[in-house]
């Protein structure tokens, strides 16, 4: 049930997280009942709650966290006992009451060796109304020395009473140059991958750390998802109508087969969208500069009235995806409809 953080050392955090903010937090004594993480998806709201949970329970008492001490060290490895991530079951979009209340069951008894003990909710904003009220109670009568962090992209899901017992702390989106050079400052990427993979992933940090193969415990397909995918993509744009079909459903039965994929690869084929788009007219601006021979080679075959047609089909199927339609069905029709417009 609780989801193992990954290995985050603070000196190593990056410096537009909010740590100055959660630092002062710990060093008045005054921890919060509850915190609201709030910001889009890859802000770094994971890494900011390991921070927080390390310098409530850091033997050093600086405010940071040391990173030496054995508190800190198995937070960073994500085996401390009394550090508890939760987040949506396998395959689904909510966080249900059931979840809420094995958390109560645990947070019933004494933390095991914490000062502090952290219950981190990620992706807060999918708690079912069943689920809010039962956390709703924890929160009206927490536990001694626990804690609850909520991190969520969206604030209107979640009751009003809720919000008014967390402290809120907001979680600014990154614009593309900053990741760039996050990627290659302080991850050493060459300018050129960093360019390719900051404009893939926007202003998702974690996906650009995943898409570089940077993550530690990520498996290595999703640094080579990139490149396979728009290879097969630019395969049956140029492959003739009778064929490409074969093609597209082989595609979308590989890419639904790893559901965990998904997210990264429609941000991969949006990049390609956009890079025929403005191909014609920008080609220095394109995200997938080691493709641009192929692109120009696949523009010239298709009408630009088609690419933003085929950008409207992708957009559809985007939120095909986000309604929790059948994911092979849905892209079937996708990638179908790709090979066989006219």
């Amino acid at each position: 049930m609780p989801l193992a953080p990954s290995e985050t050392k603070p000196e190593t955090l990056p410096s537009y997280l909010p740590l100055s903010e959660l630092t002062y937090i710990v060093q008045t004594g005054r921890i919060p009942n509850a915190l609201l993480f709030h910001g889009p998806r890859g802000t770094g709201k994971k890494q900011a709650a390991l921070f927080f949970a390390q310098a409530c329970n850091c033997r050093a008492n600086s405010g940071r966290p040391c990173n030496t001490c054995v508190s800190c060290k198995k937070i960073s490895a994500g085996v401390h006992p009394d550090m508890i991530f939760l987040g949506p079951a396998d395959n689904k979009k909510i966080i249900t009451i059931s979840q809420i209340r094995e958390i109560g069951g645990i947070i019933a008894s004494r933390a095991n060796e914490a000062a502090f003990r952290m219950v981190c909710i990620r992706h807060a904003d999918l708690m079912n109304p069943q689920a809010q009220n039962a956390l709703l109670k924890m929160l009206e009568e927490p536990p001694r020395r626990t804690f609850f962090i909520l991190a969520v992209e969206r604030t209107a899901p979640l009751l009003p009473t809720i919000l008014s017992r967390c402290r809120r702390i907001d979680f600014q989106p990154l614009a593309d140059h900053e990741i760039k050079t996050i990627l290659c400052t302080q991850y050493g990427l060459d300018p050129e991958t960093a360019h390719i993979i900051s404009g893939t992933a926007g202003s998702d940090l974690d996906q650009a750390l995943r898409l570089s193969g940077l993550n530690k415990g990520d498996a290595p397909d999703h640094k080579s998802l990139r490149t396979w995918l728009i290879k097969e993509i630019c395969g049956f744009l140029t492959t003739p109508k009778h064929q490409s079909g074969f093609k597209c459903l082989d595609l979308s039965r590989l890419l639904s087969a790893r559901p965990e994929y998904i997210h990264d690869a429609m941000a991969v084929i949006r990049t390609v969208f956009r890079d025929f788009c403005i191909l014609k007219y920008m080609p220095d601006k394109i995200v997938n500069l080691d493709f641009l021979s192929v692109f120009k080679d696949i523009s010239k075959v298709h009408s630009y009235s088609r690419i933003l047609t085929w950008i409207t089909l992708f957009h559809e199927t985007e939120k095909r995806l986000e309604s929790n339609s059948g994911t092979r069905l849905t892209l079937d029709r996708f990638f179908l409809s790709l090979s066989l417009f006219e």
